[in-house]
């Protein structure tokens, strides 16, 4: 037994984005870290200080999630992170076995290394990236948000039990994790993200750290600059973004588009592009059009951005409602149905966030005083003192 800790992360930037610092606070306290991620990471990795170890190619990548999570939603990222874990839990044991470390941290979905930990009796710490959103969550659809849900979520349920069977059979039930399964918690789970956020759940216990915003952000002077964009998985409908061009096409302000759709010629003030350095770009913003994901909203309310939240899932729009709930932004729900967006509302939402700054500063501010990846790193020492 060392003083290493093991992060087994998933290959997806809004995972990983969040969960290295506390990998980079592990180290600089003095912590051997070995961090298993996807190969496009590595250089990330290194320059935190920490050994890299990459996944096999054909096990999972980024580009695995996006496809699952556009084609079909939750259940079938459930069902294509069970089948990597048929890959990556023994070769995660085999490494491990060797050289035993004195925890493994793991994302909340990485279910191999929930495994891992349970196979070999080691302390477990879950990296949790979002919320935990339960029945009460799921109460707050509407009829026609429900038959989407559902219309989405049903077909992929087969593949994803047939896949559970499989791992549970080849490795055993006994180091299965517990229901309800995904994301799953630890000994400790750390959740960067501010307690205001986390609606209530009979799950949360003194086991559960709420630290806050891991990524720290030093807001520049505000432009007038509207920021688009929905995301790495959620990349948003050539109809939404050919519906900003008439929402915005009159607005006294810059609007940048993030998409790889090909729209044909924006409006003078709207630039389309296909990435941009959201944070940089977020520094400057003085709307942020978001889907909701827990990275972008708290990368946004960090540099004082009043939100517009158009949420493609019920975890994102709990989140945007929260958000909403404290005056710094407001949700339009029409994806939750599978209606677009009308260009009229999204303007008027738009307008609406222009005077909600003072909320979203206030936000802004509080976050850096919850300790972030700091607080992370006590919490873990707590747990293996």
């Amino acid at each position: 037994m060392t003083d290493r800790i093991v992060v087994v992360g998933m290959p997806a930037a809004g995972h990983f984005n969040p969960s290295l610092p506390i990998a980079r606070e592990l180290a600089r306290s003095g912590y051997e870290v070995t961090y298993y991620t996807g190969d496009e990471f590595r250089s990330r990795v290194e320059d935190a200080g920490c050994k890299f170890q990459g996944y096999p190619a054909d096990s999972l990548t980024s580009a695995d999630i996006a496809e699952a999570t556009q084609n079909g939603g939750p259940v079938r990222v459930v069902a294509r992170i069970l089948r990597a874990t048929e890959v990556l839990l023994p070769m995660l044991v085999a490494d491990l076995e060797a050289d035993r470390p004195a925890a493994i941290a793991f994302d909340s979905n990485a279910i191999w290394g929930r495994m891992a930990a349970a196979r070999l009796g080691l302390p477990s710490i879950s990296l949790m990236t979002t919320i935990l959103t339960g029945g009460k969550a799921m109460s707050a659809l509407k009829t026609r948000e429900w038959i989407h849900f559902l219309g989405e979520a049903i077909p992929g349920v087969p593949a994803a039990r047939k896949a559970k069977r499989r791992v549970v059979r080849r490795f055993g039930k006994d180091v299965y994790p517990p229901a309800p399964g995904l994301p799953m918690r630890g000994d400790i789970t750390i959740f960067p993200v501010p307690r205001w956020i986390q609606p209530p759940d009979p799950r949360i216990d003194e086991r559960c750290h709420y630290v806050g915003p891991t990524i720290p952000v030093r807001p520049a002077e505000k432009e007038p600059l509207v920021l688009v964009s929905l995301g790495t998985l959620h990349a948003g409908s050539d109809a939404f973004f050919r519906a900003c061009f008439e929402a915005f096409a009159d607005l006294p302000a810059r609007v940048l588009l993030v998409t790889r759709a090909d729209l044909g010629t924006p409006p003078e003030n709207v630039t389309v592009q296909a990435s941009v350095p959201q944070l940089d770009v977020l520094r400057r913003a003085s709307v942020f059009v978001t889907h909701g994901g827990m990275n972008s909203v708290l990368e946004g309310l960090a540099c004082g951005v009043p939100l517009v939240v158009v949420p493609q899932q019920v975890e994102q729009f709990v989140i945007g409602q929260a958000v909403a709930d404290r005056g710094a932004g407001t949700v339009l729900r029409h994806n939750l149905a599978n209606r677009p967006v009308p260009a009229a509302e999204l303007r008027a939402a738009v307008d609406r966030a222009f005077g909600m700054a003072d909320a979203a500063r206030a936000i802004g501010t509080s976050l850096a005083e919850e300790g972030g990846a700091a607080e992370a790193v006590r919490a873990i020492r707590g747990l293996l003192s």
